[in-house]
């Protein structure tokens, strides 16, 4: 008589429910980017979600493991772009950027930013992860309009970084109404303002040198 085969081993760490990852890590930025950390809880995205919360505990220890993975899901990463002057470097970023904060992940890392100094210490560290990858973008950048002769070699990049992307971000925070929409024209306004700004601040004219840029 065959001895009677071992049942399945029943692997733990993913939800089950068909779908049911997706709709968690969406209910996720949903629930956090409307509550922030003080009112996201593991049950409030269950029941927006419309799982179990059996199934959200299964793949997450505690809330700020289930946030990491909704945001580092969808965040959008920093491409390089090279546009041939800096203003228009600065303007595509800071447009990428608008974007992205207008998309519920965008927007919760906004809030992450806000909420790191009474969250956990994995928020912090995420928002300083975000912060690196900033400043990596801003570099290529920096380099090229070095050798341009538009800016001095001298001005660092975490100048850079902290007026585009705070500016930005201050920006985002401001809008009235969660999610407002921005037109294209609005968009392109607040964009320019912004990097005018900016590079007067750095004592750059955002062009190379002989070069006049468009009104």
């Amino acid at each position: 008589m065959a001895s009677p085969q071992p049942a399945p081993r029943r692997t733990r760490g993913r939800p089950r429910t068909p779908g049911a990852e997706t709709r968690i890590l969406e209910a996720a930025l949903e629930e956090y980017g409307e509550r922030g950390w003080a009112g996201f809880t593991m049950d409030a995205v269950a029941r927006r979600a419309g799982v179990g919360k059996s199934t959200v505990y299964l793949r997450w220890r505690d809330k700020d493991a289930l946030l990491l993975d909704a945001v580092g899901a969808r965040a959008a990463g920093i491409e390089d772009v090279d546009t041939g002057s800096l203003r228009g470097d600065l303007e595509q970023l800071a447009t990428n950027l608008f974007r992205h904060y207008l998309d519920p992940a965008g927007w919760a890392t906004v809030r992450m930013a806000v909420d790191a100094a009474g969250a956990p210490s994995s928020l912090g560290s995420f928002t300083e992860k975000v912060a690196r990858h900033h400043t990596d973008a801003i570099l290529p950048i920096l380099r090229r309009a070095v050798d341009r002769g538009e800016v001095p070699a001298d001005l660092p990049a975490t100048t850079l970084v902290l007026c585009l992307y705070g500016a930005v971000t201050m920006n985002r925070l401001l809008l009235p109404g969660e999610g407002r929409h921005l037109s294209d024209e609005e968009l392109r306004a607040q964009v320019q303002a912004i990097v005018g700004f900016v590079l007067a601040g750095a004592g750059a004219s955002g062009s190379a040198p002989g070069k006049r840029t468009a009104p």
